[in-house]
Order: C-alpha cells, then sequence, then structure tokens
C-alpha cells in the first residue's frame, strides 16, 4: 500500500508544480468533461475510477489558481516543491509536462479482500518515449521499478503485469459503457477538477471481508457493514469556483429509498442570535438504533452496561434526545465561548428527566457542583465544573444546554437572529444550499479567526504574522446533504475573497 501512496502523492505533486508554470497560459476547456476517455480502458466491474485534469493550461486549474494566488504561501510552497523535484534531476516543462496528457486517471478493481484490490494510473501522454522516462526517474528513487503498458495512445502504470491485466477491459465490456457508471458520472459538473466514482455494490463486498462470515453477521446483525446494501454507486467532484471550492458527493440506493431521510427546514434555527460563529442542524433518521448492533457482540454490551452504571441512565435514552432536529451553535462569550445545543424535544419532560440524571452521573464522577436558577422566568438546572458552568432548560418543546450565563435568555430573545443574518444567507447562496436539506454546518470564518486571535492575545500567545496572511481569505464554509427520491447529495463550500 505505501508504494500506492507513493505514486499518488508524486502525481499530485506534478499537478501541484504545474499550476504555477500554467499561469498566463492560453486556457481551454475539454468539453464532456474528464474521464470519459479512460473509462473506455477499464474493466466494466471496477471497484473505483478517478480522473483528474492534469492539462494544466485548461480554465479549470487558471480558475483554481486565481484562488490560490490570495494565499502568500503559494509562493513559496511551489518553489519549495521545484526544488525538491530538481534533487531528483526532474523538471517540469522537460519531464513532467509532456508526460502527463490532458486527464490523468486511476481505477480500481477489487478482489477476494483489500489486499487483492489491484490498481492502474493511465495517462494520454504528448509523449509516450517521456512518460516512460518520468516513470523510470520516479522508480530510480523509489525502487521496485513499475510495471508499464502502451495502450494506443495510452500509458498504464502499476505494481506488476497482473495489476494491469486486472485493471484493464481486455476482450470484456469497458467502465464506460457500465449503466452504473454513466448514470453516476453523468451526475457530476463538466467542470470539475477531480471526479471520482466508487461501485456500491463491490464496496458492501469488500467491506463486509472484513468481517468474514459469522462475524460480519454478529457485528451487523446480518446485513452489510454501514448499511451499504443499500448504496449502488458513490461519485465525487472537485470545482473550483468564482469565489471559492465545492465539493460535491453524490450517491444512490438500490431499493428507491433514501439514504439520509426527508429534507427538513430547520426549526432550531429560529433562536440562534445573529452573531453565532457557527451553526449545526441535523436530524436523526428514523429507525436507525445504533446501540443494538453493538450489544449483540459480548465485548461492546459489557462496556455499554459499565457505562450506563457509572452514569446512571442508560445510552438508549440518551440517544434518543437526538431522535429529532438538533442545533449546536459557536458564539462569543464573556470569558470563554458559549456552546449551545438545543434539542427539539416533544416530549419536554421526558428529555428533561433524562438530562437531570446524566447531569447526576457526571456530577459524581466529575466531583462537579449541581444547582438551581431562574432565566427569564424559566427554571434552568446547572452543573458548575470550575471556570464552566453548563446550564440546560426546557421551553416551547425545546431542551437548550448551554455554557454561556445569558444563553438561554438570549435564543428566547426577540433580537437578531441567525436565520435573517444577510452574511448567513450570502453565505448559502454561494454554497448553492437549498430551503430544505437533510443537515447543514456554517461556519463564518472571517469573524471565528479574529476570535481565535483575540483568545490567544489573552493567553498570551502571538500568530505569526504570515499565518494570519494565508488564513485572512477564508470568508466561510457551508456543508449540507439533500435528497430526492433515490439520490442523495453532499456538498461544502470554502469561500475564499
Amino acid at each position: 500500500m505505501s508504494r500506492r501512496l507513493q505514486l499518488a502523492a508524486v502525481a499530485a505533486a506534478f499537478i501541484a508544480v504545474g499550476v504555477a508554470t500554467a499561469c498566463g497560459g492560453t486556457t481551454k476547456s475539454k468539453p464532456g468533461g474528464i474521464g470519459q476517455s479512460g473509462a473506455t480502458l477499464v474493466d466494466s466491474g471496477a471497484l473505483a475510477f478517478v480522473a483528474i485534469d492534469s492539462d494544466l493550461s485548461s480554465s479549470r486549474w487558471q480558475q483554481l489558481d486565481a484562488l490560490v494566488k490570495k494565499f502568500p504561501v503559494r509562493d513559496k510552497f511551489l518553489a519549495e516543491l521545484k526544488r525538491g523535484l530538481a534533487t531528483q534531476q526532474i523538471d517540469y516543462e522537460r519531464d513532467v509536462k509532456p508526460a502527463l496528457g490532458p486527464e490523468l486517471d486511476v481505477s480500481f478493481v477489487g478482489g477476494a479482500s483489500m489486499r487483492d484490490v489491484s490498481y492502474a494510473v493511465l495517462t494520454k501522454p504528448d509523449s509516450i518515449e517521456r512518460a516512460i522516462a518520468l516513470v523510470h526517474k520516479i522508480d530510480a528513487a523509489s525502487p521496485p521499478p513499475s510495471a508499464t503498458r502502451v495502450v494506443g495512445d495510452w500509458l498504464v502504470v502499476s505494481e506488476n503485469r497482473q495489476m494491469i491485466d486486472n485493471v484493464l477491459k481486455g476482450s470484456g465490456s469497458p467502465l464506460s459503457d457500465d449503466s452504473h457508471f454513466k448514470d453516476a458520472f453523468g451526475k457530476l459538473p463538466d467542470d470539475a477538477l477531480v471526479k471520482a466514482y466508487v461501485n456500491g455494490r463491490q464496496l458492501s463486498q469488500l467491506v463486509g471481508s472484513l468481517y468474514g462470515g459469522a462475524a460480519q453477521t454478529t457485528a451487523t446483525g446480518g446485513t452489510a457493514p454501514f448499511g451499504l446494501d443499500k448504496l449502488d454507486w458513490l461519485v465525487a467532484s472537485a470545482v473550483a469556483q468564482g469565489h471559492g471550492i465545492k465539493l460535491e458527493g453524490d450517491a444512490k440506493s438500490v431499493n428507491g429509498g433514501d439514504l439520509l431521510g426527508a429534507p427538513y427546514a430547520s426549526k432550531l434555527i429560529s433562536g440562534v442570535p445573529a452573531d453565532a460563529l457557527a451553526f449545526v442542524s441535523f436530524h436523526a433518521r428514523s429507525g436507525v438504533d445504533p446501540l443494538s448492533q453493538l450489544r449483540q457482540n459480548p465485548t461492546f454490551r459489557q462496556g455499554l452496561s459499565q457505562i450506563e452504571g457509572q452514569l446512571g441512565v442508560r445510552l438508549d435514552d440518551v440517544f434518543a434526545l437526538f431522535e429529532h432536529e438538533t442545533a449546536l451553535y459557536v458564539r462569543r462569550g464573556p470569558g470563554l465561548p458559549e456552546f449551545s445545543l438545543v434539542l427539539e424535544a416533544p416530549n419536554t419532560e421526558q428529555a428533561l428527566t433524562t438530562i437531570d440524571r446524566l447531569a447526576s452521573g457526571v456530577a459524581k464522577l466529575a466531583h462537579a457542583q449541581l444547582g438551581a436558577e431562574k432565566q427569564g422566568g424559566v427554571d434552568v438546572k446547572t452543573l458548575n465544573f470550575g471556570q464552566v458552568t453548563a446550564r440546560w432548560a426546557g421551553f416551547d418543546g425545546r431542551v437548550m444546554i448551554t455554557t454561556a450565563p445569558t444563553g438561554i435568555a438570549d435564543y428566547r430573545a426577540s433580537g437578531d437572529k441567525l436565520a435573517d443574518d444577510s452574511g448567513f444567507k450570502n453565505a448559502l447562496d454561494a454554497a448553492g444550499a437549498p430551503d430544505k436539506t437533510n443537515g447543514l454546518v456554517y461556519v463564518n470564518l472571517a469573524d471565528g479567526l479574529q476570535l481565535i486571535y483575540s483568545y490567544a492575545g489573552l493567553a498570551g500567545g502571538k500568530l505569526p504574522p504570515d499565518v494570519k496572511e494565508n488564513l485572512k481569505p477564508l470568508q466561510s464554509f457551508v456543508a449540507y446533504g439533500s435528497s430526492d427520491g433515490d439520490l442523495t447529495k453532499v456538498a461544502a463550500f470554502l469561500e475564499i475573497k
């Protein structure tokens, strides 16, 4: 496996070095995107296929470089990378550029176990001779030698000839003709820098082999691990956009059902103050029981029983607190930052009973002090750890736990709220987040980093100026899940300005 990682790392380094060389060159885009041509050589039963745009003069790379230029460390990193390659007598223009071709593909074919997985790297270089010479240079620095094979205008590289035989289609049908692959790759944007495909059925079999027979049945209750038996295929892509980088993954289920549950619009965000620096919302999937499978294993069952005995509450009751929407947010605090957790609780009294029991168990273990107070007319219970005090209360079908002295009152107040904040809404628009999601993560990086700087100063520390300058372009981060029938999408967007 170290040999495989080494080859992948070298290929990625070559492309990174090329960004600087490609700047200012003629831009061009490839109609239909990457991955279609390389898939014509690969066996239709491939476990996974990854396509990387290695045409460093393309508009895709130009867009990425425009973003990377905002970080002062870019030039220093690329210069050091070039010097490192030069020590191996590798030059980008002479050795790398003619060897890469317009795209670099990596394909994996499964076997009976993880050790039997075959892989190969495929490229359609401008010069086959230069590409082979580059492979020899890499091998000289990290033996043993790689196996290579020329297939038409393509060069295929792997650990040995048997792996190449396993990856290539031979006389069989190619991956490009597989209906699952075509359906999956068709969901990805044409302007992606990287595209990846995973065959869900192959992945389920491979991961299942790690458990093996009866062990698998015991650990997973007779179903595939992690619910992979429900996965038809999985794809992912990376795209450089005008103001950031977007990562997107799509998954299709085999039975027509959704993988993440029904999308929803957050109810709990209604009370979150507008100055929240981070906000997370998720909704537990109905019918999911994370403990039942663990209890079937004697070792885990004994450990869970010991934990429950110490805490004085069943872990099933604790997990039941998250059966509906859960929200977590972070704000500036008078001292330490405020961390607040809000739970949608139709049965508020039952939820409070569970939390009270859990708090009693924690108080005994941590030698903390239980207490009570009033906040805006609401009964609030407290757990004092010394420097930090946790407070919780139930109201309006919700239960809130917070570390802030006025956190509960601030949530219930009628002041400015995050849902109406222009910065929050602009970040979600830039990320393409829909009104209803299967879960949402939002981080105000610009203000959050300023908070970190201020706390570092209070603690007597000081961040180096170059670190602050390289973090300055980061504006926000948004991630979300969405679903439509049997198709589930997970996306993340890093905003850079």
